[in-house]
């Protein structure tokens, strides 16, 4: 499908489960990534609320970045080319425990971050995260 003149290209994620809902994991259009809200659960298959599901907002928060790094590594790009994350997290209480883990991933700050209390699909999933990233428009990947 063309997005104006840029044509979407639909990007399979290897090693991450059946999304719960008629979208996809992550769409290319042009130089831009739209990484689809992750959790914690993104990788497992299988019903979506039987999926066995991290307790810690750090082990969540560390899980659902590793799937967001997934995903932007299989259309081409590395989590450097991230510029962008919108975080949903269930109790603000977490925001400073959630923001040490995020660190790890991302230590430098050249990169724009909303984070807003949000009651998520799941009572026990503490956080969600989508993300954009600038992709080399010289590297296609083989998805489409």
């Amino acid at each position: 499908m063309a997005v104006g003149k840029a044509k979407k290209h639909v990007i399979e994620v290897p090693g991450m489960g059946e999304s719960i809902g008629p979208f996809s994991r992550a769409i290319r259009v042009g130089d831009i990534l739209y990484v689809a809200g992750t959790t914690a659960l993104s990788h497992i298959g299988g019903d979506y609320y039987s999926r066995p599901l991290p307790k810690t907002i750090e082990d969540q928060t560390r899980r659902t970045l590793d799937n967001i790094v997934m995903s932007v590594e299989a259309a081409g790009g590395t989590i450097d080319d991230i510029f962008k994350v919108v975080i949903m997290l269930k109790n603000p209480e977490d925001y400073t425990r959630m923001n040490a883990v995020r660190a790890e991933f991302f230590p430098d700050t050249e990169m724009v971050s909303t984070t807003f209390c949000s009651p998520v699909m799941r009572d026990d999933i503490l956080v969600e995260v989508e993300a954009m990233a600038v992709l080399d428009a010289n590297k296609e990947t083989g998805n489409a």
